[in-house]
């Protein structure tokens, strides 16, 4: 069966994109493994089911709102659409259509997964099948299909484990399905709609540039993955990060309330936690776990702005019109304007000591705002590590002289006593209007 085209949206003034209502923003694999390592790696907290339910619950809403649109569509064609739409946002090859009606569940085997070779990256064997995301799509997309409770399993034999394919088993449950999800009210904080002008780097097309980025082939091969900028990235739900950074966060902070030791204990676990406790002091309670989504936006700019930048694309559209080295800030603003992250402002730069950057609807406030209310602190996590980790690629890792962007230089760049740190100091989770991340060297 021919698979059915799948249409992204883009608000030209918002920056955001849609499929069928669901916000969609680029990231790559090497962020999407470490945020699923992140929750993965803490021993105290329900780690699977945050993955899982994530996965399942804007797969499920965002197939259900498609299937209201389209009620004339067949069984067949419906899981076709799921199929595809895993496909083309590059999620690898989920064999979804053409599966018949089963009472006794459905075996679906995958010979390309984006999170099977993404986890692959990390040294050592894994211990366990890391498909979450797969087997959560999977239930998501049966369960909008035919209406009914499904749950799901990753047999050992996954490509997250060394192996050639993915095995996921879908069984359908005889409990009632819950009512149908939908899109949760949005309500901005005041101001939050005025986007200012651009004052810095306004020589350069950032237009020309946003639609330069939503020209590129940006969709999902044949595997069903997008190789793009030596990363592979995935047109990915802007919730699915929400829902699984928050739920974590909270996660954690219970756990930290009633383990004594616990806080202790998480900086040997995490690396990342005992690196920066050394560098900085403030490691405790609720910073421990914003630490890690901090560490997540660090590794995604490092790896997909620095990617970016080292690409033919790059060269040939780009640095023509750039007057200075600043100016390679700007000019990657502009892009990151086209991944769906909101809009993006650069309101002061002071080379090589200071950037103060803001952003417009940014999608973690806006998904912290729609499931789980204000905040009481601030929550752009990935806006805090991408804004950090440009300064250090400009200033650290001299980003125009394309070096290559491998581990141990990401720990060199990025974990210098002499890099640069980003704290945030508006939210729009917390009622502001637009979100702001101040980044500075480290003061040890």
């Amino acid at each position: 069966m021919d698979l059915p085209n799948v249409q992204p949206q883009r608000d030209a003034r918002t920056g955001i994109v849609t499929m069928d209502g669901e916000p969609m923003v680029f990231h790559c694999n090497h962020y999407n493994r470490f945020l699923q390592l992140v929750v993965e790696d803490c021993h105290y907290i329900k780690r699977e089911p945050i993955l899982t339910q994530s996965a399942m619950d804007v797969a499920r809403r965002q197939l259900t709102a498609h299937f209201i649109n389209q009620p004339e569509l067949s069984r067949a064609e419906r899981l076709a659409y799921a199929q595809a739409v895993y496909q083309y946002c590059g999620f690898g090859n989920l064999p979804l259509a053409d599966l018949p009606v089963s009472h006794h569940g459905y075996q679906l085997v995958e010979s390309h997964s984006h999170y099977g070779q993404a986890l692959r990256l990390n040294y050592g064997k894994r211990g366990w099948p890391g498909e979450f995301f797969d087997v959560g799509f999977a239930m998501g997309a049966l369960a909008a299909v035919d209406n009914q409770a499904v749950t799901g399993k990753i047999f050992d034999d996954a490509i997250s484990m060394g192996n050639t394919t993915t095995t996921l088993q879908l069984t359908p449950e005889q409990t009632p399905l819950s009512s149908s999800l939908k899109m949760p009210e949005l309500k901005l904080p005041i101001g939050a709609s005025l986007i200012p002008e651009r004052e810095i780097g306004r020589h350069i097309d950032e237009a020309g540039i946003i639609a330069a980025v939503c020209s590129l082939p940006l969709f999902g091969n044949n595997e069903g993955l997008i190789p793009a900028f030596g990363v592979n990235l995935t047109r990915h739900y802007a919730d699915y990060y929400n829902l699984v950074s928050f739920r974590f966060e909270k996660a954690l902070e219970q756990a930290l309330s009633t383990h004594r030791y616990l806080g202790e204990m998480l900086w040997y676990e995490y690396p990342s936690l005992f690196f920066y406790k050394d560098k900085f002091s403030h490691l405790q309670g609720r910073a421990l776990g914003s630490t890690l989504l901090v560490e997540a936006g660090h590794i995604c700019g490092f790896n997909t702005m620095g990617g970016i930048m080292r690409s033919d694309a790059w060269y040939q559209l780009i640095v023509p019109q750039l007057q200075s080295r600043e100016d390679w800030l700007s000019g990657i603003v502009a892009c990151i304007n086209a991944l769906g992250w909101g809009v993006w402002r650069i309101i002061e730069l002071i080379p090589n000591e200071r950037l103060v950057v803001r952003a417009w609807y940014p999608y973690e406030s806006l998904g912290h705002l729609r499931h789980f209310g204000p905040a009481d602190h601030p929550i752009d996590y990935l806006m805090v590590g991408i804004a950090s980790s440009l300064m250090n690629l400009l200033y650290n890792a001299d980003i125009t002289t394309k070096p290559d962007l491998t581990l141990e230089f990401y720990y060199q760049v990025n974990r210098s006593k002499q890099g640069f740190w980003g704290r945030q100091t508006a939210c729009v989770a917390m009622g502001d209007a637009f979100s702001e991340v101040v980044v500075e060297r480290a003061v040890l």
